[in-house]
Formats: structure tokens, sequence, C-alpha cells
């Protein structure tokens, strides 16, 4: 809850300090982002990055004067991402059959920020590794489950329950998942050696 002697930054000066990120800001912005949506499945960095200055610019996320504007900002990032709620229905629609959607505004520019090329490719990189393991897998309900809890991020125990083994066989079944990623490391690593 507010407290009377809170004091604010504008609307307009949020929007400034926002335009003014460096790269480095902005890129350590894209992986803040990143890890918070960790296994949505909903929403990109950057829709959540555009989401949350949409709101920052309507007023209904207020820059507290005693909070630099990156803790803020990452404030509202987290906050977002964790009410999971702030893209419509159908937005949620669109990402699932068409790829992904943009956060837009009717008042507002949508401010997308751009990732690195190596970035790019190492998600390009990191999709094709999961493919092959999805396709190598398909068929074999435990590996595609423990695939299935790795993308969600799940661990020990949760992971367990998740595949329905106990520890023994989920040892098993990483021991295997490793043995055909560096199966497939070799292979990337020859196809890259290639071109």
């Amino acid at each position: 809850m507010d407290q009377p002697d809170d004091e604010y930054h504008s609307p307009d000066e949020a929007i400034a300090a926002f335009r003014q990120l460096s790269k480095e800001e902005q890129r350590n912005l894209v992986g803040s982002a990143r890890a918070c949506l960790a296994g949505s499945g909903f929403a990109t960095p950057n829709e959540l990055i555009s989401e949350a200055y949409v709101r920052i610019a309507e007023g209904r996320r207020k820059w507290r004067t005693s909070k630099t504007f990156i803790q803020f900002l990452k404030g509202v990032v987290r906050s977002l991402a964790s009410d999971g709620d702030f893209l419509p229905e159908e937005r949620k629609l669109v990402r699932r059959n068409k790829g992904s959607a943009i956060v837009t505004s009717e008042h507002l520019d949508t401010i997308t920020i751009e990732e690195d090329d190596g970035e790019l490719a190492e998600k390009i990189r990191n999709e094709q590794v999961l493919s092959s393991l999805e396709a190598r897998f398909s068929g074999d309900e435990e590996m595609e489950l423990l695939l299935m809890g790795i993308r969600e991020n799940l661990i020990g125990k949760d992971l367990q329950e998740a595949i329905g083994v106990d520890a023994k066989r989920l040892e098993a079944l990483r021991t295997r998942l490793n043995r055909e990623l560096k199966k497939l490391a070799a292979e990337f690593g020859a196809k890259e050696g290639q071109s």
C-alpha cells in the first residue's frame, strides 16, 4: 500500500528514462524478462516489455523516486509475468496458432528491444536441438515427459512426480538424455565445421 509521503516520477519521465536505456541495459532487461517467463508459453520477453511500457505510459504503474528506473522496470516486468492475465484471451490464441504477436496499444507506439544476432542464432540452434530430441524420443512416453518437464524448468521431486518415476529411474532417463545430447552436439559441431 502506498504511503502518503511516497513521491513518484511522472509517466513522461518514466518513458524518457525507458527510451534512454543503454544497449547493455536493454539486453539485461530482455534476459530478465526471459527468466520471468520461463516455460509460460504465451508471451515473449518483448511482449512482456511492451506491456510494461504501455502500463507505465498510461500511468497504471508508477515509478517511485526512491527506486532507480531499472529496479522499477524489472519489478513491473516480474509482476506482469507472474500475473499471467496481461494478454487478453484472443492474443493468447494468436500467439499459439500464428506465432509471436506483439502487444499493441492504439494510443502508443510499441517499443521493441532488439536482440543480438548471437542470441537469435542461439535460439535457432536450441530449437533445432529440441526438435531433434523430440523426434528421437517420439513415442517414448517417459522421455517425452522428461523433455516437457525440463521445458517447464521442473527439477528434483517435481520432475519425478511429473514423469511418474522414482529417483533411480529419473537418473537413468537423464543419463539417456545426456547421451543423446552428446550425439547431437557432435552432429551440430560437424555441420558447423562444414559450413
